[in-house]
């Protein structure tokens, strides 16, 4: 029986697109969502339309989606779509991770699972393939356990069992070592009756393609299969999708590939494009109308992604007003950008307005550090969303337990959480036999670094020895009255904590090197800007910083987010910074076409997120360890049409403009002009094996070997005493000086 209120609702809550998804439920359907185009609410009343005027059970439908905040939103829309009240009937609403654990819960013992098993988290993951390296007497600082959990992960995404990782890497030593422990790991996860996260789709898949009668026993029971953000499944989640959905072929997917931005998390963009390839019969509706942002900041996104050539040709378009222009403003550098930003936001807040009406998004982690700081000092709320405050970071904080070890020595809790940190193969025991000998001697821990233990074997002892060189030789530079910006650039070296970081060649690693970059930037930065600056009182400062956290308590606060943590959000303001190149297209994608066309779609994500009023900044000169760069602006901002932009920065030659009014900028831009000179001057060409190089650290060498090209090339140099060093050139510029 045809529900005559729900088809008034349709009627009346959407538009051609909208409904022509929502009204067709049979068959294969791809719904192409632009941002802001309202996608979950076309899913939720298409939902509603199988069970009030289809009869559909609501159980019997499945939906599924990335997030326990989007399932949980897409549930509670239906509720109140069906009127559904306690003990009622509910459509099936998951996440993937989520669906498989239902199902194996139930389904797990056909691949050797009991249905009480444990889920591992990753620290978990690490603890077993701890355990697993032990036994097999393999060194942990050369087979790290967050790698291999990372590569173990990485392989299930790509629908590779371990035995099939085995026999795909067997190339040389090291790889068929790490398969070894690969089949190790899965065989101790099955006696312990415990799956980790990337188990749970693969051992579903594995369970649908092995036992046919419970594949279809599903099938047969979900009859309507929808699956949110369609652009961010990986290749093991469309095995999933293709095999539920292979009966009744009753299956719509949801997702915008223009939004595809997690490639790096194993995302496959060709599995929404190639949607029409696997169901030739299948209706594309594109939902092209905006009702979130203006008309201005529309066309703006419009005209940035249509330059990217791996796309399905749809247009946004808006019945909004169009809105003020797109404000774009050139700074002399990323403190000037920060404060000139807070202004902003105290300009147009009002007593009946929110700061959480506004925000600020960034490519990077580390550019927070600039806008924490402003806004501590002027007393703005703020809060980090989707990450840590700066010097709560990880990294941050184990270069801050170094320089404290530097000042003081007795520091014994600062040594103990960086004695292996990068790893250097000092474990647990040899901890507490240093400690041990600490009481037992009546001496700090620290001495103990460089006294003969016993019960410490030689190789072990003789790191212990390293590690207290290390620290002899930067306090020997502390009493010199070295600048803390150049000790701690040389700690970052010598540590190892550079060269851990870029051999993890991972998304999160190089974004903890651009912390440990950005701190040395603050340092810089510190001792530019005081008349008496001390690592003392720089410590000391930051000690006041990270006891003040009394953010929990905030009720209202400016947002500052990396654009990655922007999506599926919207704002009243944005203010989008650092739109500079090798910030934003970011320096490790800028080398190949899929890199920068998925830069271009974080851009577009970026943009789409304004409602009212969208800003745009970047700035004339950036450091990178504690060296001024010049920069020039992104190719992004020149892909806008100048119709609706606003600002003086593109109207004259990029880097000549004003001077600043703020006296503090003004000394900072003089001061940074005068370095950029020099560091303009020095050799940074084209790199060759044999040349001669020098380093800040470690001085004279010859190159050995380079790979890679353009940001991503890296080096290979031999220095005096055969000391051999990798370097990634565009976080360790050499000198070229033959």
């Amino acid at each position: 029986m045809r529900n005559w209120r729900f088809a008034f609702l349709v009627n009346a809550d959407l538009n051609e697109e909208q409904t022509l998804a929502v009204q067709t439920v049979e068959g294969p359907v791809l719904i192409l969502a632009g941002a802001g185009s309202g996608k979950t609410r076309v899913i939720t009343y298409r939902i509603a339309k199988l069970v009030k005027e289809h009869s559909v059970f609501p159980n019997r439908i499945l939906a599924v989606t990335f997030t326990n905040k989007a399932a949980q939103e897409m549930r509670e829309r239906c509720q109140s779509l069906l009127e559904i009240k306690k003990g009622d009937s509910e459509p099936f609403i998951r996440t993937f991770h989520s669906l498989c654990l239902y199902i194996l819960r139930r389904e797990g013992k056909s691949v050797g699972l009991g249905s009480n098993f444990t889920v591992y988290d990753s620290d978990m993951q690490e603890s077993l393939i701890k355990e697993i390296l032990k036994k097999k007497d393999l060194d942990i600082k050369e087979f790290k356990p967050s790698h291999l959990s990372n590569a173990f992960s990485h392989a299930k995404d790509a629908f590779l069992t371990a035995e099939e990782y085995s026999r795909k890497n067997q190339d040389d030593g090291y790889t068929r070592t790490i398969s070894d422990v690969f089949l190790e790991y899965e065989r101790e996860k099955l006696k312990r009756n415990a799956a980790d996260f990337g188990d749970l789709i693969l051992l579903t898949v594995i369970l649908f393609r092995d036992y046919p009668m419970v594949l279809e026993r599903y099938q047969t029971y979900w009859q309507y299969i929808m699956v949110d953000e369609y652009q961010d499944t990986n290749k093991i989640q469309y095995h999933l999708v293709q095999l539920l959905a292979s009966k009744t072929k009753n299956l719509c997917v949801v997702g915008d590939d223009d939004q595809s931005i997690y490639s790096w998390r194993g995302a496959d963009i060709t599995n929404i494009l190639n949607f029409s390839k696997d169901y030739p019969e299948a209706l594309i509706v594109k939902l092209e109308e905006n009702y979130r942002s203006t008309k201005t900041i529309i066309n703006a996104a419009a005209s940035v992604i249509a330059n990217n050539t791996v796309r399905t040709k749809k247009t946004l378009r808006t019945n909004n007003p169009a809105g003020e222009k797109i404000k774009v403003t050139l700074y002399q550098n990323e403190t000037e950008e920060s404060n000139g930003i807070l202004q902003k936001i105290k300009r147009y807040k009002k007593p009946t307005t929110r700061y959480s009406e506004h925000a600020i998004f960034y490519r990077t982690n580390s550019q927070s550090r600039y806008f924490e700081e402003t806004f501590r000092k002027n007393a703005i709320p703020y809060k980090i969303f989707g990450g840590f405050r700066f010097f709560d970071r990880k990294e941050v904080k184990d270069l801050i337990a170094y320089l404290s070890i530097i000042i003081n020595p007795l520091d014994s809790t600062s040594l103990l959480r960086i004695i292996n940190s990068p790893p250097r193969g000092i474990g647990e025991t040899t901890v507490e036999r240093l400690i041990s000998y600490s009481v037992q001697e009546g001496i700090s821990l620290y001495e103990c670094l460089s006294k003969k233990i016993p019960e410490i074997k030689k190789g072990t002892a003789q790191k212990l020895k390293d590690l207290s060189t290390l620290f002899e030789d930067l306090m020997s530079d502390h009493e010199k009255q070295e600048p803390a910006s150049d000790i701690a650039y040389e700690l970052i070296e010598r540590s190892g904590y550079r060269e851990y970081l870029e051999n993890e060649d991972t998304e999160e690693a190089f974004s903890r090197l651009e912390n440990l970059n950005e701190f040395v930037n603050a340092l810089k930065e510190y001792e530019e800007n005081s008349e008496n600056p001390s690592l003392e009182e720089y410590l000391g400062n930051i000690s006041l910083i990270t006891s003040e956290d009394n953010t929990k308590d905030l009720a209202d606060y400016v947002i500052l987010m990396t654009v990655h943590n922007a999506k599926g959000l919207e704002f009243k303001h944005v203010y989008l910074a650092g739109m500079e190149e090798g910030t934003f297209p970011h320096f490790l994608a800028s080398d190949t076409k899929e890199g920068v066309e998925e830069e271009r779609r974080l851009c577009y994500v970026a943009i789409t997120r304004a409602r009212e009023h969208l800003e745009i900044s970047l700035s004339r000169y950036t450091r990178k360890f504690g060296e001024v760069e010049a920069r020039i602006p992104s190719r992004f901002l020149e892909e806008i049409p100048k119709e609706h932009l606003s600002g003086d920065w593109f109207e004259s030659s990029y880097g000549v403009r004003k001077p600043s009014h703020s006296p503090e900028a003004s000394r900072i831009s003089s001061k940074e002009e005068k370095n950029e000179s020099i560091h303009s001057q020095k050799n940074t060409g084209t790199y060759k094996v044999g040349m001669k190089v020098r380093h800040k650290v470690y001085g004279e060498g010859k190159i050995k070997s380079v790979s890679g090209s353009g940001d991503n090339q890296k080096v290979e140099v031999v220095f005096g005493s055969h000391v051999e060093k990798k370097f990634l050139l565009a976080y360790t510029p050499l000198e070229i000086i033959l």
